[in-house]
């Protein structure tokens, strides 16, 4: 008998179906070739809806949980180019030929499903209920959550957002693809679509699928967002990961605040411009758009290479730079003085001195020349050769380790240490303080490479983070703490007769000093001023 209830809500229907009376979805548009018929129960519990999104990977059905009578989103594993579907009895069978393929990433599939059911604590990752083998394929259950995409949000908000509502919305996310990529789950499909808005006004990640679908030269139709993709995501050779969602987050983030979509990445190649408004330039701080800039870079060789620098670069603070390119530091000497001191000046007598020092003059005054053409003065030169001959005494590569990165990083812009800097890889260390050097490659003593590049991993600082204190401190200024520190805020309100609105109460399940993993949500409860009458 077939069921009265809608595909899409599950709302009991009228005799005859139709268009629901609760949602409006009209339950007569059949449904697409390719996917399992509405009202289908898989696992014994979940029955099959509407489809709603499909690509190289699979298919996402609107799902109604029968044992919680609970709303679901069931994603099918389904890459439609490998394998066709029994209509008669819904099972799923490899092409000839694509037999291992499928296996291949079918065990992809499962893997990153379980993978994200790991991040149901983080609450801006949509969440895994449920995963299950049924018709010779694989299901993920993912929570229902009522919700829009971001960019219905943004249309809904006149086109763009300003940079306090954006910062507020993406932080959370931003800490999120930062533990996400460091569990190995990287998104590739960061796009104001992939995002979605809650009625709370909070971001949420979606739209999760195996690398192979999105990006191009596999063996699944890929799907690429254009303009929110990297360039490495057009080949199946590059490697694609944390650098890759940087860019797509960046992408979406010059999307919310100036209602621009940046080209494809392979056409930016010919013209990297962002071709941004001056209004919307003046109406930005100049750090986020340094930031967004960096992270925007074409190749992933330039490009911002971490969610935790990102972060950094969109909060102005010091950014742990992973090479110093001379050039840059040479735009760092200061200009000559134009006011130069009387003191600069050569004493008349010395005009009597030998021949000799008259060549020195001489020499003096072809160098000060040469000097100002350059914009340096003889205080920089002196300190240039300062720099050479310290440099020059240093043939080994000195112990780096638990030495604060930044403090490395000035001895290389000065020339004290005669080698670049490369950060490999930012790390969790629990014995290495956050920002000091956790390893070395040369090792201490050993002699400078040829390529004049020593290899360095920089410390997170440990992988357990404790809570702060709250007392007297609003909510506004424990969030930024918070999410600095690694963790995912969330708040809740509450009446309080004694602590004035906006100032926090407590932390709900935990208490200040608690040891928690990076990248857990913490919820605080914070005061909404004193309950009112009737309230």
């Amino acid at each position: 008998m077939e069921s009265k209830l809608c595909a899409n809500c599950f709302a009991g229907l009228s005799v005859g179906g139709g268009r629901c009376s609760v949602c409006g979805w009209d339950n007569s548009k059949p449904q697409p070739p390719e996917a399992l018929d509405c009202h289908t129960v898989v696992a014994s519990r979940y029955q099959i809806g509407r489809v709603k999104a499909m690509n190289g990977e699979g298919i996402t059905y609107a799902a109604l949980d029968l044992t919680t009578k609970r709303m679901v989103e069931l994603r099918e594993f389904f890459p439609a180019a490998l394998v066709t579907r029994n209509k008669d009895d819904g099972t799923v069978m490899p092409k000839e030929g694509r037999e291992a393929l499928f296996e291949r990433y079918l065990d992809e599939f499962i893997d990153l499903v379980k993978n994200v059911s790991r991040l149901r604590e983080v609450t801006v990752v949509h969440s895994v209920l449920d995963i299950f083998e049924e018709n010779y394929t694989a299901y993920g259950v993912y929570e229902y959550v009522p919700s829009i995409t971001l960019r219905r949000y943004v249309e809904k908000a006149g086109g763009t957002l300003s940079w306090n509502t954006a910062n507020r919305l993406c932080q959370p996310v931003i800490s999120a693809l930062g533990l996400m990529n460091s569990l190995g789950i990287s998104h590739l499909g960061i796009s104001p679509d992939s995002l979605r808005v809650t009625k709370e006004d909070t971001l949420f990640i979606t739209n999760f699928s195996i690398k192979a679908a999105r990006r191009a030269g596999t063996a699944l139709e890929p799907e690429l967002a254009l303009g929110f993709a990297a360039l490495e995501q057009y080949s199946e050779k590059a490697p694609c990961g944390e650098a890759s969602d940087v860019y797509g987050l960046a992408s979406t983030l010059l999307f919310v605040l100036t209602g621009q979509v940046p080209q494809e990445a392979p056409r930016r190649m010919r013209d990297q411009r962002l071709m941004i408004s001056k209004e919307v330039l003046h109406a930005l701080p100049p750090f986020v758009v340094t930031a967004i800039a960096n992270a925007l870079q074409v190749r992933p060789d330039k490009r911002t290479a971490s969610f935790e620098r990102f972060k950094t670069e969109l909060a102005a603070a010091p950014t742990l730079v992973s090479e110093v390119d001379q050039t840059e530091a040479i735009r760092r000497i200061p200009p000559l003085d134009i006011n130069i001191s009387q003191g600069r000046g050569l004493p008349p007598f010395v005009w009597l001195i030998g021949s000799g020092v008259v060549t020195f003059v001489a020499l003096i005054i072809v160098a000060s020349l040469w000097l100002g053409e350059r914009g340096m003065s003889f205080g920089d030169l002196t300190q240039l050769f300062q720099d050479s001959s310290a440099s020059q005494t240093i043939e080994e590569v000195p112990n780096l380790v638990n030495a604060n990165y930044e403090e490395v990083l000035k001895k290389v812009e000065s020339g004290e240490y005669p080698f670049k800097l490369e950060v490999s890889a930012q790390e969790f260390n629990d014995t290495v303080a956050e920002g000091c050097i956790s390893s070395q490659n040369p090792f201490a003593g050993e002699p400078i490479p040829e390529s004049g590049t020593v290899t360095i991993t920089v410390s997170r600082g440990s992988s357990k983070r404790a809570l702060p204190e709250f007392d007297g401190v609003s909510y506004e200024n424990l969030q930024q703490v918070l999410s600095n520190n690694g963790f995912v805020p969330e708040r809740v309100d509450e009446a309080s007769e004694d602590v004035e609105a906006g100032y926090v109460l407590r932390y709900q399940d935990h208490q200040a000093g608690d040891s928690l993993d990076y990248g857990s949500t913490v919820t605080v409860v914070v005061s909404s001023g004193p309950a009112t009458a009737g309230g």
